[in-house]
């Protein structure tokens, strides 16, 4: 047989690594930043991983290997977004906000939120990982598809004991809602994660 292209190398071809499954994990914010949008829809963007545990380092490992399968295209996905809250909107949205910068301050004693988003860098936080469901349209196919997501904060203590409640899949409107299952959670255990890219 004539070689049909240079640089052969016989090695193991692996499976993709998997996101972590649905759970609370311990995770340190890695990076920051605040993206102005229209109106109300400002919003402050956080890079996690998980520092404690099997899923330690989690999504810098996707990451890593997406790049290395499909190049620069791809993205980080242990992202969560706050939306700050202005004057006159619904109290929903405020409560969200400061429940889950309340959780960031009880993990990190001393530290109290003064609206310099930057200061979130370094901090460890409690992270709930849900699953969404959704659809996507493919060669004018509908498919459904379920993947995982950081859908709140949780303190760093609670994680640990055990004290986080699972929470329901988030699911596309428009979609059957009894898809909505009680999801099961993945213990943890202690470890170090190491710094990532944005």
């Amino acid at each position: 047989m004539k070689a049909s292209y240079g640089g052969f190398e016989a090695k193991k071809s692996g499976g993709f690594i998997e996101y972590p499954p649905v759970g609370a994990y311990v995770a340190e914010i890695k990076n920051v930043r605040f993206v102005e949008g229209e109106g109300s829809s400002d919003y402050i963007e956080m890079m996690l991983d998980i520092i404690e545990g099997e899923y330690k380092n989690r999504y810098t490992e996707v990451y890593e290997d997406q790049k290395e399968r499909f190049g620069d295209s791809v993205q980080f996905n242990g992202r969560f977004r706050l939306y700050p809250p202005k004057d006159g909107d619904d109290d929903w949205k405020k409560r969200a906000f400061e429940g889950n910068l309340w959780c960031v301050q009880e993990s990190n004693p001393g530290y109290a939120w003064d609206w310099d988003e930057k200061k979130l860098k370094g901090k460890k936080v409690g992270i709930n990982i849900r699953e969404y469901k959704y659809k996507k349209e493919k060669d004018g196919a509908t498919e459904i598809k379920v993947i995982t997501e950081i859908g709140k904060f949780e303190t760093v203590d609670d994680v640990r004991n055990g004290k986080c409640k699972p929470l329901k899949t988030r699911i596309q409107k428009g979609l059957d809602e009894s898809a909505a299952e009680e999801p099961k959670f993945t213990p943890v255990e202690k470890s170090d994660v190491p710094e990532v890219p944005w």
